[in-house]
């Protein structure tokens, strides 16, 4: 069974998932001090809670009312959130295709010759499913 896609985010949206990720749960106020670090412009508190609603709108965050302070946290694995935004890019730019956006990596002199060797262990090792171009 297929996992349901989920919502695109945004840039700023997914700086504050980045946060989260790594934090594992955070305030308001704790997301408004790691927004704003080296911010020659800072995002304002209600700018922040109007992404995290929209977040939380659109499943990617939970919010704890329990204390007086709301506490977020992701709703989402990271592998799956990251998962979900590479396969909306895929499909967006790739018409889905696998190999179209593997090629695209490679074809753009921006891959490494590190991450290459990584890329042919992976799939030497089986770890990449085999099924075709999709």
């Amino acid at each position: 069974m297929a996992k349901k896609s989920l919502p695109p985010l945004s840039a700023a949206e997914q700086a504050l998932m980045d946060i989260l990720w790594k934090r594992s749960l955070a305030s308001v106020l704790d997301l408004l001090e790691l927004v704003n670090e080296g911010r020659a412009e800072p995002v304002t508190r209600n700018t922040l809670q109007t992404q995290l609603t929209r977040l939380e709108a659109k499943g990617w965050i939970s919010r704890d009312d329990s204390s007086r302070s709301h506490v977020y946290t992701p709703a989402v694995p990271e592998q799956r959130g990251r998962s979900s935004v590479l396969s909306e890019l895929k499909q967006r730019f790739f018409g889905g295709s696998n190999l179209a956006l593997v090629r695209c990596l490679v074809e753009s002199e921006e891959i490494t010759e590190e991450e290459l060797v990584e890329l042919r262990k992976l799939v030497r090792s089986g770890a990449v499913r085999k099924g075709g171009e999709s």
